[in-house]
């Protein structure tokens, strides 16, 4: 079963699903934020705990938010 800690910015949400791919889960923490929500260039992913610029590592899967968005049909300002 896969558990992903989704860390962007201020966003941090854990998404739960069997059959999700760390993209889809990055898609799904998108369309979770809200107006005070400050975002980051990058989501880290991570199945182990949340992750960011400094604790990230090798496992941990880092998707540009230029990417997600598209993915998701959103337009970035």
């Amino acid at each position: 079963m896969s558990k992903y800690y989704i860390k962007c910015g201020s966003l941090e949400l854990i998404y739960s699903n069997p059959n999700a791919k760390a993209i889809e889960a990055a898609q799904i923490a998108l369309w979770e934020t809200n107006k005070f929500d400050v975002l980051d260039e990058y989501f880290y992913i991570d199945e182990r705990g949340y992750r960011d610029y400094i604790t990230a590592d090798k496992k941990t899967k880092v998707i540009s938010l230029s990417k997600v968005a598209k993915l998701a049909g959103w337009k970035l300002e």
